[in-house]
């Protein structure tokens, strides 16, 4: 097991400062430790660049986000084709994991429903898991997590129940489970480790980050009210054998204050991995 992290949100030291190229984030990192990367490209040459820099500097991406179309949406079929454009560059970074959203839905045209909802995603991403599968990789379809307002539309693979089924409908091993922390906190609270035990061997990747106050805050482990020391012990019940990936995405850090920080994410997964006990 093995850490890794997602560079791009590290383009953006702070609100008030220059951001740094994709480049100088991978650079930063690397200082701070880590040499795996949970990645994506949006086109083909930025795949090809970025394959080369990790490949000199002895770095390998692990897993890459796939987009996803819940909050922005756009055609159906222009989404599709950006999944597969995106999963394309993956490959050319030499990923291994493909990480997707299953929450698709035709809210528009259909009653949603879960069984619904299964057949929708399992055509939708059909293609994807084919060329993953043709390709030497794997699709890991995320818990998502429903946001607490009724005005807000169902979010498919929030429940654990939903997520297996979605991935027992492909019948591949090639296809499993991303576990986000946050998002089970957020849907299951304190039974979040019974889902995880339900996820069981399906979980092929991870997306570490902390939360409380019932927000999807992506923040450093031990900063919020998940229970580390219960993760790391169900985990290993499950069996697991892939890697921890850190997945942030609000926090905004001075230049000066970014590399002592990184330091301490990366502390913190070595105390997950090591020292938690």
């Amino acid at each position: 097991m093995h850490l890794s992290i997602n560079p791009r949100h590290f383009m953006e030291a702070a609100v008030w400062e220059e951001k740094r190229t994709i480049f100088e984030a991978i650079d930063l990192l690397s200082v701070a430790g880590f040499t795996l990367f949970d990645l994506e490209a949006e086109t083909e040459r930025e795949a090809e660049l970025l394959s080369d820099y990790l490949k000199e500097r002895g770095l390998s991406v692990i897993q890459s986000h796939m987009p996803f179309n819940r909050y922005k949406r756009v055609d159906t079929e222009l989404f599709r084709r950006n999944v597969m454009a995106y999963a394309k560059n993956a490959k050319r970074m030499n990923s291994k994991i493909l990480v997707v959203h299953g929450d698709e839905f035709d809210y528009r045209s259909r009653a949603y429903t879960s069984e619904a909802a299964l057949e929708y995603n399992y055509r939708f991403f059909y293609e994807l898991v084919d060329y993953a599968e043709a390709n030497g990789m794997r699709v890991a379809f995320e818990n998502t997590f429903q946001e607490p307002t009724m005005t807000v539309k169902p979010h498919f693979c929030a429940l654990v129940d939903d997520l297996c089924a979605l991935v027992e409908k492909y019948r591949t091993d090639s296809v499993g489970i991303c576990w986000d922390t946050g998002h089970a906190r957020l849907q299951y609270g304190d039974r979040d480790m019974d889902a995880l035990r339900i996820a069981g061997k399906k979980v092929i990747c991870t997306h570490i980050h902390d939360n409380y106050y019932n927000q999807d805050l992506h923040g450093l482990p031990f900063t919020g009210n998940i229970h580390w020391k219960n993760f790391m012990a169900t985990l290993k019940e499950i069996g697991y054998t892939g890697d921890l990936s850190f997945e942030f995405v609000y926090d905004r850090l001075p230049k000066a204050l970014a590399l002592d920080y990184l330091k301490l994410v990366y502390r913190s997964g070595e105390y997950l991995l090591y020292d938690l006990k």
